[in-house]
């Protein structure tokens, strides 16, 4: 008798990052165009995190371009947005840094992280997501996310 398990936590693990996720999520890796390519674990929730890894400019100025993106449509339906700097060391030792915003709208909350690491003419941005309190094995999704993060 064979008995195969597998951990409750898989690692992936590309040329430029890597990160620990739940094994019930899987993956979903995207070529976007020529030098930036796209990994994300999304749920159904809406909750998730993305990483867009660019191999051929540094990302660092497009921060509040993203975040302007991804709440624009709430914030024409009236959300309010506050903010507050973010920065975090990874496991590997390097420092994403970005915007922490929250918004919200009669009880209702959305949480955004968008954050970057550059170097020359490369980097890293990530975005995660959290629309809605309800789930709190999401949060844990994107704790676990943040906590392992590498750079190679």
């Amino acid at each position: 008798q064979i008995t195969i398990t597998q951990p409750n936590t898989l690692t992936y693990s590309d040329d430029m990052i890597s990160f620990e996720y739940d094994k019930s999520l899987s993956v979903s890796n995207t070529q976007i165009e020529q030098g930036i390519e796209q990994c994300a674990i999304l749920k159904a929730t809406g909750n998730g995190f993305m990483v867009q890894k660019y191999k051929a400019f540094n990302p660092s100025g497009l921060t509040r371009l993203m975040l302007n993106e991804i709440t624009k449509e709430s914030i024409s339906y009236g959300y309010t947005k506050t903010e507050k700097p973010f920065v975090r060391e990874l496991r590997s030792g390097h420092t994403i840094e970005g915007i922490h915003a929250t918004l919200t709208y009669k009880g209702e909350e959305e949480d955004y992280i968008v954050a970057t690491y550059g170097g020359k003419d490369e980097g890293i941005l990530i975005l995660t997501m959290l629309m809605t309190q309800e789930f709190p094995e999401d949060k844990k999704l994107i704790d676990l996310f943040l906590e392992t993060l590498e750079i190679k």
